[in-house]
């Protein structure tokens, strides 16, 4: 007796991925609106894609008056969104004939349709053993170092998720020394893919330090923070170990797009510049980081290294190398259109923005943000902004941006594809 495997396609995977971000953050907003905080349909709205998208953008302007279970709830909102609702449908649906590996692949980039194990399950898994020992290990740690229950949860959870939620209206600056350290420490794991950790608990050490991708990372974190310490030098009245501290954490919130802030009084020009730039970088594929990703950036820039070459040089054959492997021209196609398409839809966004009464520079910068899911470090460039101050439109529009840089754009506009309907 044969069984026939039914297997979801590229197509209807990103379908299935795009309708899950949008019916289960429209469902989680019913918490807010019926709370005792008196949320409007529009914040309630708001909140909750803010959440499961792991954005931060909050319209709550004192997270101290909330009760301790709705601060739980919201910061569990980014735990579950990033870690992807995809793997728990895969989880919930494991036992069935249907091959689930174009669904995984819609919630996690890679260049390559990466499972770690050759059982999709058997992935999905060991990411969320990864994800929970993070988890815990940050909690256990934030407790240790005497915050309350209720502090230590929901930081946990908004920092493995790199959401940004925090419980005090001061942010991460409300907290002492160490407590910003070992939240920083853990916003910079959060960032890297879950493969590498998979592939550290398994002992291949050699692959984690010659990721190329993780190289990438870690040295755009210790370049930029050397660079805004400097800058500093001239411009803050602190300590060198206050700069580095301020520096490393700015830069690591930015990268992993957590958004955490401290609050620093007059960033500077060239550190707002800066910090907006790793806002589209982002993070590590296959993590819970949002943004362009460094893997796309590195490949864009060795491809433009590339053409370089090739204008001096017409007949020579100059291969874009990740990890020593040439790349598939598909794959460099698809990652331009991927870039063109985030660029576009960021300066429509400030175009909207502008266009529906807010400032030039506020929607330069909230457009960023919340594409690139990086919502609370908005603050430290505009001064006493705060999103509660924002019209109905302009929080709609700003879910709508936070749907598209949580789902990467290509899942999100498939919705609206013409074959939608033969798909279905």
């Amino acid at each position: 007796m044969s069984t026939t495997n039914r297997e979801i396609g590229k197509r209807q995977g990103q379908i299935i991925v795009a309708l899950l971000w949008i019916l289960i953050p429209f469902l989680g907003s019913f918490v807010y609106f019926f709370s005792p905080y008196e949320f409007s349909f529009t914040d309630a709205l708001f909140e909750s894609f803010s959440g499961f998208t792991t954005t931060g953008s909050t319209i709550i302007d004192k997270p101290e008056d909330l009760p301790s279970w709705l601060l739980i709830y919201r910061s569990f909102t980014q735990w579950i969104g990033g870690l992807g609702f995809t793997l728990l449908v895969i989880a919930l649906f494991s036992k069935t004939s249907i091959n689930m590996n174009n669904l995984f692949n819609a919630e996690f980039f890679s260049l390559t349709n990466m499972k770690i194990f050759p059982h999709i399950l058997t992935t999905v898994r060991t990411i969320f053993l990864v994800y929970t020992l993070l988890t815990l290990a940050c909690f256990s740690l934030l407790l240790y170092q005497g915050l309350n229950f209720t502090d230590a949860l929901s930081h946990s959870f908004s920092t493995i998720s790199t959401g940004g939620f925090s419980t005090k209206s001061g942010n991460i600056g409300a907290f002492s020394y160490s407590v910003q350290w070992t939240i920083m420490c853990f916003m910079l794991l959060s960032g890297v893919s879950f493969f590498l950790f998979v592939n550290l608990f398994r002992g291949r050490f050699k692959s984690v330090v010659s990721n190329e991708q993780f190289r990438y990372y870690i040295f755009l974190i210790i370049v930029v923070s050397l660079c805004f310490v400097i800058y500093w030098a001239a411009r803050q009245d602190m300590t060198i170990m206050d700069r580095i501290r301020t520096s490393l954490f700015y830069s690591i919130s930015m990268i992993s797009s957590t958004g955490y802030d401290l609050q620093v009084s007059s960033i500077g020009e060239f550190v707002s510049v800066c910090l907006l730039l790793l806002m589209f970088i982002g993070g590590c594929s296959a993590s819970s980081s949002t943004g362009l990703k460094v893997i796309r950036a590195l490949i864009l820039v060795r491809f433009a290294r590339t053409a370089l070459t090739r204008i001096f040089h017409p007949k020579a054959i100059v291969p874009v190398k990740y990890n020593k492997k040439s790349v598939d021209e598909q794959d460099i196609r698809r990652i331009f259109g991927f870039f063109f398409l985030y660029f576009i839809v960021f300066l429509g966004g400030v175009f909207i923005l502008s266009c529906l009464g807010n400032d030039f520079s506020l929607s330069i910068y909230t457009s960023a943000a919340n594409l690139g899911n990086i919502g609370p470090v908005v603050g430290g460039y505009i001064g006493h902004f705060a999103y509660s101050d924002l019209n109905t439109l302009s929080k709609m529009f700003l879910i709508l941006l936070m749907l598209l840089g949580r789902l990467e754009i290509y899942s999100f506009l498939v919705l609206f594809s013409i074959r939608i309907r033969r798909i279905l």
